[in-house]
């Protein structure tokens, strides 16, 4: 039945309505009278899917709305079967292994169940903790065999007295997988934990479709302010703990790397293996405007030029391939369509190389380097460089009667090796090549005679090399004498990041 609502005329306990007959509402202005306003933002007008997708904002435990301001700090993905040693550390004893295969680091991948096994994990990095300005750590995840007798699985920021420890973590907030499936929210004060049980009932599974299941990739989400901690399982929170009234803060470090660990007691023997796969982690600084530039960013989650990619199959850095420690720079044979010898496929590093006896001006590969091609198990990162500093350069053996003027540029983004190519075709991109300045040497300069190095920054705006794409450092020689003899050795540095 029908209700029709007629204007009040401004009447005691009667409605008002509009001329185009909208009914007046005004929320009431008495905190006892006050009912709740709902404030959410429309992605989605249902015009394709049928129905309206609206998503509420945010608000962060210091009364800050979320508003595009928070700051990457780490994003890593687990692509191919290498093990991101340059971000991670990795520690199996007592029989868990450690794997990563078809986009998932797996702990304890072998489904061992010694007793005082475990498979441990954990950044390098420390990430901060900043009192009022809250800290993300996010975990993509799934478990096997979560409710396995004995075993115990944990996952967050935390400390551990030693990689091989079996022991509870030192400090940190996490969370922790007891045996038999039990789970829990910890804060841990240096060495006093504060917990609280987790129920997941009523939490709703990350794709929407049937129940939530530890087995199942879940979303999990750890956010440290400095008198709370929240614990999230996709979106829906889950735990809340306060900071104990004696402590000045949840965790006694203000600093802690991302952990995660499987172990089985000592003296216990789980009668099936327990075991975590992870398919990606992020940290993240929420509210604060750190100003920080992006390539700070890139390069604090583990993506500066001189680090091993995520996915990459050699260990070898980019930059030092011709930097061994106790050894001399291979000898070049200088070309413009080679590299000088396998160690010079590098971002950089040393060199020496006899001078060319040539009466034309040539161009030489002295470093030259593929950005990795983008695959499926091989993140296809675009290199910025930010900069170039051409060091010092030394006579080794004396030159002859020429003078000679090194020449120095750099040759980004280019599809080939070869210094040939000079212009883009519809199948192939050139070099782009900008010079960086020189180095003078006098004729018949005596061993030891020194030219200046010097440094070209593009901070303001950085050259690029996409994936499968090279970057060159070249030289070119101008003394213009085909008798020319002598050595010369130096150094060359590339600065930048991987996005």
């Amino acid at each position: 039945m029908g209700v029709n609502i007629k204007g009040g005329n401004n009447s005691v306990g009667l409605a008002n309505v509009t001329s185009t007959y909208d009914l007046n509402v005004v929320t009431p202005d008495t905190t006892d009278a006050a009912g709740f306003a709902h404030m959410s933002a429309q992605n989605d007008d249902g015009t394709v899917t049928g129905s309206v997708l609206t998503i509420p904002s945010e608000i962060s435990d210091d009364y800050r709305l979320r508003v595009g301001q928070d700051q990457t700090m780490f994003n890593l993905a687990f692509e191919g079967t290498n093990q991101a040693s340059g971000h991670l550390q990795f520690t199996a004893s007592g029989g868990p292994a450690i794997a990563q295969a078809n986009g998932f680091l797996s702990l304890n991948n072998g489904g061992s169940v010694a007793a005082s096994g475990t498979s441990y994990v954990r950044s390098y990095r420390m990430f901060p903790l900043y009192g009022t300005y809250p800290t993300y750590a996010e975990f993509w995840l799934r478990e096997s065999e979560f409710d396995a007798t004995f075993a115990i699985s944990e996952w967050g920021l935390f400390h551990l007295a030693s990689t091989t420890s079996i022991v509870a973590p030192t400090d940190g907030v996490y969370f922790r997988r007891l045996a038999t499936g039990t789970f829990r929210a910890i804060v841990n004060y240096n060495g006093t934990e504060t917990t609280a049980d987790i129920t997941t009932t009523n939490v709703p599974p990350r794709d929407g479709s049937g129940v939530y299941a530890p087995s199942e990739v879940n979303h999990y989400l750890i956010v440290i302010h400095n008198d709370v901690a929240r614990f999230w399982i996709n979106d829906t929170l889950v735990a809340s703990i306060e900071c104990p009234a004696a402590q000045p803060a949840l965790a006694s470090a203000s600093e802690a790397p991302l952990s995660l660990r499987v172990y089985v007691p000592a003296g216990n023997n789980s009668g099936t293996a327990r075991k975590i796969e992870l398919g990606w982690l992020n940290v993240s600084q929420g509210d604060m405007n750190t100003n920080k530039p992006w390539s700070h960013a890139m390069v604090g989650g583990g993506g500066g030029s001189y680090q091993v990619q995520p996915g990459s199959a050699s260990l070898t850095l980019p930059i030092t391939a011709n930097y061994v420690v106790n050894a001399a720079p291979a000898a070049m044979t200088l070309s413009n369509t080679t590299t000088p010898a396998a160690t010079y496929a590098s971002l950089g590093g040393q060199f020496q190389f006899t001078v060319p006896a040539t009466a034309a001006e040539t161009d030489f590969i002295m470093f030259g380097w593929q950005n990795p091609v983008g695959t499926a198990t091989l993140p296809g990162k675009t290199l910025y460089i930010t900069g170039v500093r051409i060091g010092e350069s030394v006579v080794t053996t004396v030159l002859s009667a020429h003078y000679h003027y090194l020449q120095w540029g750099i040759g980004a983004n280019a599809s080939a090796l070869t210094l040939a190519t000079v212009s883009d075709t519809v199948t192939a991109m050139a070099y782009r090549r900008v010079t960086l300045g020189g180095q003078g040497f006098l004729a018949s300069a005596p061993i030891g005679t020194t030219a200046p190095g010097f440094q070209v920054d593009f901070y303001s705006a950085p050259l690029i090399c996409a994936p499968g794409n090279y970057v060159s450092i070249i030289m070119r020689d101008i003394s213009n004498a085909a008798t020319a003899t002598g050595a010369i050795r130096g150094n060359v540095t590339l600065l930048g990041y991987f996005e």
